[in-house]
């Protein structure tokens, strides 16, 4: 995915894992929008969830297994 920053006009390239990354984040914090920052300025460029969907049409959330397994130890270690 190509976004160019609002402030520098820099062409930024986001990887399609960093997309993912995203896209996770936005639906489990329930947000409209994620932010990246420029490499060159620092500033963040607003990202929507349309704009993310679009360019990762095949993601669908997968819930982290970390917390249930860390449950798990934390009640068996009792």
């Amino acid at each position: 995915m190509q976004i160019r920053c609002y402030s520098c006009k820099m062409p930024i390239s986001i990887g399609r894992a960093s997309v993912e990354q995203a896209l996770t984040i936005i639906h489990e914090e329930d947000l409209v929008y994620y932010d990246f920052r420029c490499p060159k300025c620092k500033k963040s460029n607003r990202v929507s969830k349309e704009q993310l969907m679009h360019a990762s049409p095949a993601w669908e959330y997968k819930p982290e297994a970390k917390s249930s397994d860390e449950s798990k130890k934390k009640t068996d270690s009792k």
